[in-house]
């Protein structure tokens, strides 16, 4: 059946139409759907570039009031067709709410010309509604307890509001030394992914620190100053130990994935770094469960938190508008069919 399968994707020409593509699968009965392993995330560097040349002077009694408000499966075949005609369908009939789609262009949003600038070079010009859902309070200043899966979008929507406060917070101040945002993340890969977010839609200097590197350049990119700084909690309190990481000026803090923390053993190092925190801060946590550990932080750390819930009663792990489909097949026929896929996708 495989080489059924290798001669008859073979003969496909470049003009082949996606119903084409399909008919053709349909009348493979060998096809059959299995549960692919989650992708693994892009690798990005550190990004230890920084705009100025000079060592930051440190926010020596400043008013660190940045603006916040503390207190308060589907067969294979079908895959491509089924998902445009679905999203088409799901769009008209679920019209957004406070007239369409003007909310959610960042051009309106009232943010620092800068984010917008840089959003736009990557071709981001509007947020989705599930990122409105986060972003609101966020600029409202409040604390923050969002049950969201991977893939919602939330760093930009979380983000933006604390690049704004610190981009208008320098221009008036000038830069310091020590960060004013600290985001923790579970794992290195995830801490790249948020830091990168941060580094591509802002002029901040940003860096991101985990386990597992040398801790030297950590420590030398710190001494000349940051805005922000991400990282997994096992290496932010190996920087604290050392006395490289001055948390006393951080008016952001984000955990994110806070349930995968707990997994992999960090809870002790989390409360240990929330305990040295300045008391005057905005807190955001998210989270796809809520285990009881969640709950405790939520009830000690947080203060009068808003709970935006985009997960529900939903209890799938991948967010809305992401679908997995999968074609079993071996690696000597990959090739033959990855092509029209990739050409009918595209």
């Amino acid at each position: 059946m495989n080489t059924l399968i290798r001669r008859s994707v073979s003969s496909i020409t470049p003009s082949l139409s996606r119903q084409t593509l399909a008919a053709l699968f349909s009348s493979l009965d060998s096809l059959r759907l299995i549960a692919p392993a989650e992708a693994p995330r892009k690798s990005h560097g550190e990004g230890f570039l920084f705009g100025g040349s000079q060592r930051r002077r440190f926010h020596v009694g400043r008013d660190l009031n940045l603006g916040f408000r503390p207190t308060d499966a589907a067969r294979a075949e079908f895959a491509v067709d089924d998902f445009y005609e679905d999203d088409k369908a799901s769009s008209a009939a679920s019209p957004r709410k406070g007239g369409g789609d003007e909310g959610l262009e960042i051009s309106k949003l009232g943010i620092a010309p800068e984010i917008v600038t840089e959003l736009a070079k990557k071709g981001i010009m509007k947020l989705f509604p599930i990122q409105r859902a986060v972003l609101e309070p966020a600029m409202q200043g409040r604390d923050m307890i969002g049950r969201a899966k991977t893939g919602t979008g939330k760093t930009l929507a979380f983000g933006i509001p604390i690049i704004d406060k610190i981009i208008k917070y320098n221009a008036k101040h000038g830069r310091g030394r020590n960060p004013l945002a600290l985001v923790l993340a579970p794992t290195r890969e995830l801490a790249r992914q948020v830091e990168r977010e941060f580094k591509e839609s802002s002029p901040l200097d940003t860096l991101c620190v985990y386990g597992g590197v040398p801790i030297q350049q950590q420590m030398k990119v710190l001494n000349w100053g940051v805005d922000v700084v991400v990282g997994t909690p096992g290496r932010i309190i190996d920087l604290l130990k050392r006395g490289a990481l001055n948390l006393s000026e951080v008016q952001f803090i984000v955990l994110d994935e806070a349930d995968q923390m707990l997994a992999v053993g960090f809870d002790e190092d989390v409360e240990i770094i929330l305990e040295k925190l300045p008391p005057k801060r905005q807190s955001m946590m998210f989270s796809a469960t809520m285990p009881s550990w969640i709950r405790k932080l939520t009830q000690k750390y947080l203060k009068d938190p808003a709970v935006i819930d985009l997960v529900g009663e939903n209890d799938q792990k991948l967010a809305e508008g992401i679908t997995l489909y999968s074609i079993a097949t071996d690696n000597y026929g990959k090739p033959s069919i990855l092509g029209p896929l990739i050409k009918g996708t595209c």
